[in-house]
């Protein structure tokens, strides 16, 4: 029997065909991938929900430690701060007789260290001896602080985490609790030494405190706190920001997991919650986000139920056209078949009847169109032979001239040579290589030993031309040489400093050149430094959006053109950033992903 319906099935035209598998197979199918696919909507929704939420912890965490960095630089110039050294020094110099002064110094020092980000509370300098600095910028105050509580200063914990460590310390978020000076504080804190008497050690620690405040700016939004809320805490689940400020600082409970704490803290009651965390490998904190997940998908479930709905009518009405449309498709495609038989047999001039404007109409169209276009091909074949062998010919001349070039110069470096000539000699030299490495293969990829040697003598002509008027410094990290880079990716940049950076200066001029790998290995970082002239900073905005940064404005500089072969060699992948101050100079920064000598030349 089964033999009898499979051939019987077989036996019958396509139109029969559609629409015996339409009746048999249509209705129960589309109910079930519609409940299967609601399935699959729902978990693919929630997965990419969390991917989504993950993705906005770790911008987060990128925005709190570039915030990070704003107030390490500061407490760094505090660091490098000659005056406060000096003073520091006279203040625990037992025998120096205006200690007062000293102090009042530090102190008045102290207020000018306030950020821009907003949130600094106080600065102090906490000395080996016991002696300490304060100044609170809320109070305006060296004696009304928020470490007013604490009789030894040598006691706090951002002075006993900052013992032995060399760089920047992050202490986690305090609790501080009184009458007037109460909050929850985050402190950055570095030791300080007198550059003149290292071999004293550290003459005092000073601490930036910071309002957790400023890190739940950077982790919620008041109007989403109903429904999606971030917090940020430690490895040993102490809470470093929190949307209510009073938990902040506390140590969560053992026995409570994530979703516990968040309902016991007030927010998300009675909702059925997701948790997704990230933890940032620069600071070590967790990153936190919990939202109410019926909330996302309520969407979806109203979309199911109004699909089943539609899918009824659907099938109702598709019921009673369905016949029409497959007699219409089956005389179609007939059309079809018989104009591809006329094809076969070589009839080019075959045109088959276009009878309707669906998908079998476009075909017949489209077959008409190649028909005729296959006879043009034809056509043209004979055309395209006799204008390649044209081709192959002006290619051959394209390269007699870059020859040509090469062998006059090294005609004249001969003859330099003879005259005795030999600086002139030197720069026909580095010039022949230079224009070689240029010309050939553009888009090759090289080595960074093979790009600084170019580099090299690209400056060094460049060097005589202006006279000296500027200087190159290098500095390679020698595990970078064998790493992989396009040809001609620094020149725009370099040539950019010196022709533009460097205009009007006859002397003093300074380019700096860093090459060096990332901190987690997987990039490598190129540093280009100057100190010329700078650029406007709505030129240096533009460069720094990436989508205006790849335009090419017809500005002179060349530097469009090197953002964007860099956005088509490596993508996403390549970063850049520049800084720049009119009448300063200039630094950028760029970061490409690491490519080694072991990969093959002329890919990413």
């Amino acid at each position: 029997m089964w033999k009898r319906i499979s051939g019987g099935f077989r036996g019958l035209k396509l139109g029969h065909k559609l629409l015996a598998a339409f009746l048999l197979v249509s209705i129960l199918p589309i109910l079930f991938v519609q409940i299967f696919s609601f399935r699959v909507n729902k978990n693919s929704l929630s997965k990419n929900m969390n991917e989504l939420m993950v993705s906005n912890l770790r911008q987060i965490s990128e925005r709190v430690n570039l915030s990070l960095q704003v107030y390490s630089s500061l407490v760094y110039q505090i660091y490098k701060d000659e005056q406060i050294i000096e003073s520091i020094r006279q203040l625990t110099d037992d025998g120096y007789p205006h200690k007062a002064v000293a102090y009042n110094r530090i102190v008045n020092l102290l207020k000018q260290y306030n950020s821009s980000e907003g949130g600094v509370r106080c600065l102090c300098i906490v000395c080996p001896d016991g002696s300490s600095v304060v100044y609170d910028f809320e109070t305006d105050s060296s004696i009304n602080t928020i470490w007013s509580g604490y009789t030894n200063m040598l006691e706090i914990p951002p002075y006993v985490e900052t013992i032995g460590q060399p760089g920047m310390v992050v202490t986690d978020t305090m609790q501080f609790k009184g009458t007037e000076n109460k909050g929850n504080f985050f402190h950055i804190s570095k030791s300080l030494f007198d550059f003149d008497r290292l071999d004293q050690g550290t003459i005092g620690t000073v601490t930036m405190t910071v309002d957790q405040s400023v890190l739940n700016s950077f982790c919620n939004n008041a109007d989403r706190l109903e429904r999606n809320i971030n917090f940020i805490m430690n490895e040993e689940r102490t809470v470093i920001s929190y949307p209510d400020g009073d938990f902040a600082g506390i140590t969560i409970n053992p026995d409570l997991d994530t979703e516990s704490f968040v309902t016991v803290s007030g927010y998300l009651r009675n909702r059925n919650i997701a948790v997704n965390r990230y933890t940032d490998p620069a600071t070590g904190w967790i990153y936190c986000n919990v939202y109410d997940e019926d909330y996302v998908m309520k969407d979806i479930s109203r979309m199911q139920r109004l699909q089943i709905a539609v899918t009824v009518i659907v099938i109702f009405f598709a019921a009673l056209l369905i016949y029409c449309i497959v007699r219409e498709m089956d005389h179609s495609v007939q059309s079809v078949v018989g104009g591809m038989q006329e094809v076969e047999k070589g009839n080019l001039d075959v045109v088959v009847p276009v009878q309707s404007f669906y998908e079998i109409g476009i075909i017949a169209d489209n077959f008409n169109n190649m028909t005729v276009k296959v006879k043009q091909l034809i056509e043209e074949v004979g055309r395209v032979k006799e204008q390649q062998k044209d081709a192959e010919i002006r290619a051959l001349e394209a390269q007699i001239n870059p020859h040509f070039l090469y062998n006059t110069l090294d005609s004249i470096n001969w003859m330099a040579i003879e005259k005795e000539e030999y600086e002139i000699s030197k720069m026909l030299r580095d010039l022949g290589v230079i224009l070689r490495y240029s010309i050939n293969r553009s888009n090759q990829i090289v080595t960074i030993q093979e790009m600084v040697d170019w580099l090299s003598k690209y400056i060094g002509l460049q060097q005589m031309r202006f006279n000296d008027a500027f200087s190159w410094e290098l500095n390679v990290e020698p595990d970078t040489y064998k790493v992989k880079v396009h040809k001609l990716l620094l020149q725009p940049f370099i040539e950019n400093a010196i022709i533009h950076g460097f205009r009007g200066m006859e002397h003093g001029g300074l380019l700096r050149t860093d090459i060096l790998r990332s901190e987690d290995g997987k990039n490598l970082v190129i540093i280009i430094e100057d100190n010329g002239s700078g650029m406007e900073a709505d030129i240096v905005r533009s460069f720094n959006d990436r989508e205006e940064a790849v335009k090419d404005d017809g500005r002179s500089i060349g530097l469009h053109n090197a953002f964007s072969r860099m956005s088509m060699y490596y993508g996403d992948a390549a970063s850049w950033k520049i800084n720049s101050i009119a009448g300063i100079g200039t630094v950028i920064t760029i970061r490409l992903p690491m490519l080694e000598e072991r990969q093959e030349t002329g890919q990413v």
